[in-house]
């Protein structure tokens, strides 16, 4: 998603906003060619976006020699798609919780690079743990309406992925059941609801929430609202996303479960020894009687609470409004802005606490 906005007057800086999806290298390149051509006139733009120390954003500020503005957008949608949480009677206290599946986990879109969904499948059928969870899968993309044969083909044919991989992944699914759904069992593909907990009754029946995120296989720190489902619905997780991003949510303020199981994941950068890991912690996990998960959600308590709490805080808030505007005033020192602009800027930021 972009946006385009200007101050005021006739000249910068332009501010684009593309702070909702990620930044796709060469297809952004296409479209900020476009936007010089038809909007700056040589002038400078300023890129305001949702991902932080990524290869893609690295090689915008080299072609085009602008300032970037980084700001973490998913935190004030989830914030305002899930303020009402905690007014919903169907979320169970955690150490009350009675345990049916080990875990769950939502896989909409499976095609492009978020065909790595169904590598993640095609682990929890190699390891049969595939009924020990509420699992979710698109076998059919809605983006493209192709299966997840033809996808995995796809990826292979661009080098994402080896023949083999797509072999064995391809012939693990077709074992499946499919079509995998939690909820909305009669619809042909899942609908988008990512402003929606969805399934609340099976996450609270559910250990773990397997988060398989946006990005996977690149290196940027890029989390969405879905990151922080489990934290609103006070559930512990495991990322399923790009290396080092357990790390960046932990630069907020947010505890994750190092101290249950190996989050050393985190830390690996080929993305399919990762989603072994991955999948290896989970397979761990399933492996517990359901009563032990029930006693260590009653441990983890502290850490549930103290995730939604700081969610919900406004001290977080002002925070990432912060670096958004602190983020907005050095970057204009550098672009040509209307008169009066970086004043009224200043001006802000002195009235902020």
């Amino acid at each position: 998603m972009l946006e385009l906005g200007f101050w005021s007057g006739d000249r910068g800086p332009l501010f684009l906003f593309y702070d909702q999806e990620p930044i796709l290298g060469e297809f952004n390149f296409k479209l900020l060619d476009h936007v010089c051509k038809n909007f700056l006139h040589g002038d400078k733009f300023i890129l305001i976006t949702t991902e932080k120390e990524s290869e893609t954003v690295d090689l915008i500020k080299q072609k085009y020699n602008c300032p970037v503005v980084y700001y973490f957008h998913h935190i004030f949608a989830a914030h305002d798609w899930f303020r009402g949480v905690g007014f919903d009677n169907r979320l169970v206290t955690p150490s009350n919780r009675k345990i049916k599946k080990k875990y769950i986990t939502f896989n909409r879109l499976t095609s492009n690079k978020r065909v790595y969904r169904s590598l993640f499948i095609s682990e929890l059928i190699e390891r049969n743990i595939l009924d020990q969870g509420y699992v979710s899968y698109n076998d059919v993309c809605p983006d493209n309406e192709k299966d997840f044969i033809w996808n995995l083909e796809s990826v292979v044919d661009e080098g994402l992925i080896k023949p083999q991989v797509m072999v064995d992944a391809a012939r693990n699914i077709m074992k499946a059941p499919l079509p995998l759904r939690i909820d909305y069992r009669d619809e042909p593909l899942i609908p988008n609801n990512s402003f929606t907990l969805g399934a609340v009754k099976e996450t609270q029946e559910s250990f773990v929430y397997v988060v398989t995120e946006t990005c996977y296989w690149e290196r940027k720190c890029h989390l969405t609202e879905k990151i922080f489902k489990p934290i609103v619905s006070k559930m512990p997780f495991i990322l399923v996303g790009p290396a080092h991003n357990l790390e960046y949510l932990r630069s907020y303020g947010f505890q994750t479960f190092d101290y249950w199981w190996d989050e050393s994941y985190d830390d690996i950068e080929d993305p399919i020894l990762r989603m072994k890991e991955i999948s290896c912690v989970l397979e761990g996990i399933c492996k517990l009687p359901t009563k032990d998960l029930e006693v260590t959600l009653q441990e983890m308590q502290s850490v549930l609470d103290y995730n939604y709490n700081l969610f919900y805080s406004q001290n977080f808030i002002d925070r990432c409004w912060g670096e958004l505007t602190l983020g907005l005033s050095d970057a204009c020192k550098n672009v040509p802005v209307v008169p009066g602009l970086q004043e009224a800027i200043d001006q802000y930021l002195a009235s902020q606490p």
